[in-house]
């Protein structure tokens, strides 16, 4: 239920209208945090696929990671385009 709302969090903050400093600083902090729980479901997918076959956890990890990283990809990317060009 925890990723749930850390997704849904996440990806709602990408098509709502921020300031650019709180998009990046969201963005990076999306990013951040996705990061680890990468590392972290990656670690626990590849335990438990030699220890414990049967658990399922950690792919839950990995997935809300991936999905908070492309999140915060989208925030950080988005203010960019956001901006206006030099002439």
């Amino acid at each position: 239920m925890a990723y749930a709302v850390l997704v849904l969090a996440a990806w709602g903050m990408v098509f709502l209208r921020l300031p650019v400093w709180l998009a990046l600083l969201l963005g990076l902090g999306s990013f951040g945090f996705g990061a680890v729980l990468v590392v972290f479901g990656a670690a626990g997918a590849y335990w438990n696929s030699h220890m414990a076959p049967g658990n399922d956890g950690a792919y839950w990890t990995l997935g809300t990671g991936v999905l908070l990283l492309l999140a915060g990809i989208a925030m950080l990317v988005r203010p960019m385009l956001r901006a206006p060009p030099e002439p």
